[in-house]
């Protein structure tokens, strides 16, 4: 449903060639292709705005639809978020949270944080959707602010995919309730964002993700990755070991084959990845 890229999104107009890089570690490749590059470089993309692009330009502005490139399903209807939370970039490459006066409708919603806008806005965003046969909540929305109105207009969306975020132990009540909610009203397509490897053990991730498999859900296990890294998954946090991130992201993400395993006799080299069909999530 999401057709991401997952990597550098590349094209050229003429001798110049752009580049929007999402992510810090994708830096090395995208400098490593415009060297190679005999014309003009332009590079711009969170990657960019979190570390810069010394080989490249870097306008304020470029005249193309870069997310497009990235996924053609996808939009954003605001921008930012206040929340401003420690590991999170998104205020550092987005700014102040706002709501943006118009937006390509889409059915794949990338705001970083929608429900902090006003419900007007949050209306006109639904009812943009009602065209499409599915309505994809890809970043996730605020279980905190999630309420009533927002599941009751939801509901009138066709084959709708919510996502909330479960980052810490404190938001257990917040997220329970938002779960709860939504199946009141029918909304059965849900998510769960586990942030692991930050600010946690292995132990109090674990239970984290054991509580929202008790919910009927399956978790989506995200590793930290510090805002200036360009190796991916190189970072371990002092409570971790790379061998333990490596089990939780493998055993939690792959639930499907393995959930009729306990954890504790999961062997991960049993199952390498490299023989294993990758499922969405």
């Amino acid at each position: 449903m999401t057709q991401w890229r997952k990597g550098i999104a590349s094209w050229k107009v003429g001798k110049t060639l752009y580049q929007s890089i999402p992510f810090t570690w994708l830096l090395p490749q995208a400098e490593a292709a415009a060297r190679e590059h005999k014309g003009p470089v332009v590079a711009g993309g969170p990657a960019v705005k979190l570390m810069g692009a010394p080989w490249a330009e870097t306008p304020q502005t470029v005249p193309y639809d870069t997310l497009s490139f990235h996924n053609p399903l996808a939009t954003f209807t605001t921008r930012g978020c206040p929340n401003r939370c420690e590991f999170c970039a998104v205020p550092k490459v987005e700014g102040d949270f706002r709501e943006l006066t118009s937006w390509k409708p889409a059915p794949v919603i990338c705001d970083n944080n929608l429900l902090a806008g006003t419900q007007g806005h949050f209306y006109s965003v639904m009812e943009s959707l009602k065209q499409f046969p599915y309505a994809d909540f890809n970043q996730g929305l605020e279980a905190r602010r999630f309420k009533f109105f927002h599941a009751d207009v939801l509901r009138s969306l066709k084959a709708v995919k919510i996502r909330f975020a479960f980052d810490h132990p404190q938001q257990e009540t917040v997220v329970h309730d938002a779960i709860e909610l939504c199946r009141r009203f029918g909304l059965n397509d849900l998510g769960v964002y586990c942030l692991i490897g930050w600010n946690d053990t292995p132990e109090t991730a674990r239970e984290r993700m054991d509580l929202v498999r008790s919910w009927g859900i399956r978790p989506n296990a995200m590793r930290y990755q510090p805002l200036d890294v360009l190796v991916k998954n190189s970072y371990v946090s002092p409570a971790w070991t790379e061998a333990e991130l490596l089990k939780t992201m493998h055993y939690y993400n792959h639930l499907r084959w393995y959930e009729h395993i306990p954890f504790d006799e999961f062997n991960r080299t049993d199952y390498p990845e490299d023989n294993q069909e990758v499922l969405p999530l």
